[in-house]
């Protein structure tokens, strides 16, 4: 799952990158990287009469594992923010389970507290595309 294949989506109106989960303040890259508590999350702000919160749902499971079991800066996890969105993850999820006859790893939890990572994280994919095409034109 990557912030790109979300940014491209029409009706995604903003992504950042960022640290939730945790308890401590002010997560840093480092701090998550060295087992503080938070996940490297993705938060999408999406315009709901263009895209729907399950065609979002649809995404983040079609683009990546959710049985992997990983450590916590990467883990499979959806923070909700009300619960017609944990309904709607929490029915994906129950689906996905009995479709595949698999247990997810991907955690359900309430939206806590947001920190946006450092601005070398934001648009990575991007950023990293434009510096591999100046190398490829040198």
């Amino acid at each position: 799952m990557t912030e790109a294949s979300f940014a491209k989506l029409p009706g995604v109106v903003k992504t950042r990158v960022g640290y939730t989960g945790g308890t401590s303040p002010n997560p840093t890259y480092g701090s998550v990287c060295a087992g503080d508590g938070h996940t490297e999350a993705l938060r999408i702000w999406y315009d709901p009469s263009m895209v729907s919160y399950e065609d979002l749902l649809k995404m983040f499971f079609r683009d990546h594992d959710p049985t992997q079991r990983s450590k916590c800066q990467y883990k499979s996890a959806i923070w909700y923010h009300s619960e017609q969105q944990r309904a709607a993850a929490a029915a994906a999820m129950t689906s996905l389970e009995s479709k595949f006859r698999l247990r997810l790893a991907t955690t359900l939890d309430p939206a806590g507290a947001w920190y946006d990572a450092e601005e070398y994280h934001q648009k990575y994919i991007d950023k990293s595309m434009s510096r591999r095409s100046s190398w490829a034109a040198w």
